[in-house]
């Protein structure tokens, strides 16, 4: 109920913001008085900040000295973390060797047409540069960057930046050490520059590319092919799938946690999850998933159910296996990416060629692309989704089970189930592979969809939590219900974590709670990334337990 206030001749009205009418006393006196007092005993902790600056602490400044060394630790804790990274001395002294030897075979095969380097680019490739041409580039860039839209986060543009710089680490993208320390330096900035996330159709990656380094032709004197290293290779699709990883091992240990809460307030059999078990199933990610929960579950004084359960809560410990595997496969495939030398074309010195039983050469490729990064980002996607449907499951077994919610208050509760049903048809409208788009025309012909696939995973990420928000809601009100039962110690914290956020309702305390879901579902966003930034030794026992900072 609304009130407005009028004068006494009716000529004027109050007029309050949204705001400001929430914080006025006009809600208390126009609400019912047991209402009024549920608003007044329930306290629950302040949103936190999703993106703001480093995630986690800093380590010890890390020197790189050969590509291997980039590592999804390294990514982490530079992109994430802001730690600081140089170049060793002696790789940039093998930096400007690569590089004079990359010269030396230009000027002895002036025969060949190479890539952005004494030819044009793109659909101007059979044409040499003139010398104007050629200056121009050297002086302007390319000036690809057409994109534009919502930018990414910080975290990825600096992940870029750290990519950018592997091949010329290794020697093959073939420029100097002045521009090689130029471009790592620009991750001592705090704040990187804005790249889109939207638009990116491209071959390769010369729009973000073109976004992110326009500025350095005009900062740092280039020399020749180094306007293409600038543009081409695959450091944004490589952020991309290393912040996919990164995100998801926070985001499945989350899982975990709340899968195992409601199964315990679901008096789950302890047989569902037990260790004959694994004396049946061979795959060692199955098998995690069951030691997982129950060693969750383990100590709990909730008193078990005669009679099986749902086959959502049977099902657990095989959608848990399915989303191990597909994080395991996408570490695999990011520690690949980060630390292979990329760009195009490539320059091949003496020293590599000769590993293979070949000679040095300038090799134009296709490195500007990673397909095995898309499809590790598809991966997930996929696993969140079906693990998104999983959390619908609970959420209705929950609300059609009178022994878990009894005397369940339909006004508060009633509508999660459709609000559920929402985040999971969008988890299965999102998550369908990023299969090649049709190619277009000229030399540029096949786009490349990394970028789309990391928005979908981005996307999912958020609709898993929260449907694991809505889950957890009524995990920790079943518990209340029926009598506050405790969990096992293992989710203890998880629970008080939950409730801090959104406190049980009770019948003097009945009263809406989207906006607590909405600070617990911002708080799960936040620790689980916290719990992903941090250093293996510094993360806490469950995610939930995380400090922010």
């Amino acid at each position: 109920r609304l009130v407005l206030n009028f004068s006494s001749k009716g000529e004027k009205m109050t007029v309050f913001s949204r705001r400001k009418f929430l914080k006025s006393s006009i809600v208390a006196s126009s609400l019912p008085l047991a209402a009024s007092k549920a608003m007044a005993e329930v306290k629950v902790q302040d949103s936190p900040a999703i993106e703001a600056g480093p995630i986690g602490k800093p380590s010890a400044p890390i020197v790189i000295k050969t590509r291997r060394d980039f590592t999804p630790d390294v990514y982490r804790c530079v992109c994430w973390n802001h730690t600081p990274m140089t170049i060793a001395p002696e790789t940039l002294t093998a930096i400007d060797a690569s590089r004079a030897e990359f010269l030396q075979f230009l000027k002895a095969h002036p025969e060949l047409n190479i890539y952005g380097v004494n030819i044009h680019s793109g659909d101007w490739a059979k044409k040499r540069l003139s010398k104007d041409e050629l200056n121009s580039y050297l002086r302007q860039g390319l000036n690809t960057g057409v994109s534009f839209g919502d930018p990414l986060p910080d975290r990825i543009v600096r992940g870029i930046v750290m990519a950018r710089l592997v091949g010329m680490v290794s020697g093959n993208s073939a420029s100097s050490s002045g521009l090689t320390k130029h471009i790592c330096k620009m991750l001592d900035n705090p704040v990187q520059p804005k790249v889109p996330r939207e638009g990116q159709g491209g071959a390769g990656e010369v729009c973000p590319l073109g976004i992110l380094f326009d500025n350095i032709p005009r900062e740092i004197e280039l020399g020749v092919k180094e306007p293409m290293t600038l543009i081409n290779g695959h450091p944004t699709a490589t952020s991309l799938c290393l912040d996919g990883y990164l995100r998801s091992v926070g985001t499945i240990k989350l899982c975990e946690e709340i899968f195992a809460l409601a199964a315990d307030g679901l008096q789950a059999p302890d047989e569902h999850f037990s260790a004959q078990l694994e004396a049946c199933w061979d795959d060692p990610d199955e098998i995690r998933g069951l030691q997982t929960l129950r060693g969750l579950i383990k100590g709990s004084p909730t008193p078990r159910r005669n009679k099986q359960s749902k086959v959502v809560v049977r099902d657990l410990p095989l959608m848990l296996g399915a989303a191990y595997k597909a994080q395991r496969n996408a570490k695999a495939i990011a520690e690949k990416v980060l630390c292979s030398a990329h760009d195009n074309p490539l320059w091949v010195p003496t020293d590599q060629a000769s590993k293979v039983g070949v000679g040095p050469f300038v090799c134009s490729n296709g490195s500007y692309h990673t397909q095995i990064g898309i499809v590790a980002n598809d991966e997930l996607s996929r696993a969140y989704a079906d693990l998104t449907v999983m959390g619908l499951g609970l959420v209705q077994a929950y609300y059609s089970d009178p022994e878990a919610m009894p005397d369940q208050e339909n006004n508060v509760f009633g509508d999660i189930p459709m609000n559920a049903a929402d985040w999971a048809d969008e988890a299965r409208t999102l998550a369908v592979p990023s299969i090649m788009p049709p190619p277009q025309y000229g030399q540029n012909d096949m786009p490349s969809p990394y970028m789309r696939a990391w928005n979908k995973v981005d996307r999912l990420e958020r609709v898993l939590i929260g449907i694991l928000t809505q889950v957890a809601t009524m995990a920790s009100q079943s518990i209340y219900m029926r009598g506050d039962l405790k969990t096992s110690p293992a989710l203890t914290p998880t629970l008080q974590a939950i409730r801090a956020c959104t406190p049980p309702v009770t019948p003097h305390t009945r009263r809406t709670i989207g906006h607590e879901m909405d600070i617990l579902f911002r708080t799960m966003l936040a620790k689980s990334r916290a719990y992903s930034a941090a250093d293996p030794e510094d993360r806490s026992a469950t995610v939930m337990e995380m400090k922010l900072s």
